[in-house]
């Protein structure tokens, strides 16, 4: 199996995975508990890409609206989030932005929290300190992936959250 079949195997895992980010931002405000003392809100942040799998129609939806009315509709017409702009906040303090792309699942205008190393100092420092807020996020989004596997192969998938996901796209038509 070349890598290009791998990926129409496994790409509707990364599609699942920013609707379900959606959901859970909208109804747990985003807040998720990854274990380790650490605390994660994740929010979308007013753009993405819907794509219907069969017809390959794309709309692109922003604002800062947070319920996007059309973008919920969207779902109801079998289109899945190719890309999302995302924000991460870790402990209330480091805020992250980037967009996530559900098909190679990776990052795209990713900007960090401030990088507070003196360059006059240590000029090697900021570009360390920099990458390491990077791995930070990249860590966290990982580790929040791995959540949503593990909830996804879990019983607790088929029996609460998967009913509790259609239930709020289902709701969409009522916003």
């Amino acid at each position: 199996m070349d890598v290009l079949e791998k990926i129409e195997k496994t790409e509707a895992i990364g599609k699942d995975f920013l609707i379900w980010l959606w959901f859970r931002s909208e109804t747990r405000n985003g807040i998720l508990d990854i274990g380790d003392d650490l605390h994660v809100d994740i929010l979308i942040d007013g753009k993405m890409t819907l794509e219907n799998d069969e017809t390959r129609d794309t709309v692109t939806y922003s604002g800062n609206n947070p319920l996007m009315k059309e973008a919920r509709l969207a779902l109801l017409e079998n289109k899945k989030i190719t890309k999302s702009a995302i924000k991460l906040i870790i402990n209330e303090d480091d805020e992250y932005t980037f967009r996530l792309d559900s098909t190679w699942m990776n990052f795209r205008l990713f900007k960090t929290p401030r990088v507070i190393q003196d360059f006059k100092d240590d000029p090697e420092g900021l570009f360390y300190e920099k990458a390491g807020l990077i791995e930070k996020a990249i860590t966290i989004m990982d580790s929040v992936f791995m959540y949503f596997i593990r909830l996804r192969i879990s019983p607790e998938w088929e029996r609460d959250e998967l009913p509790a996901l259609i239930t709020w796209i289902k709701s969409g038509k009522n916003i």
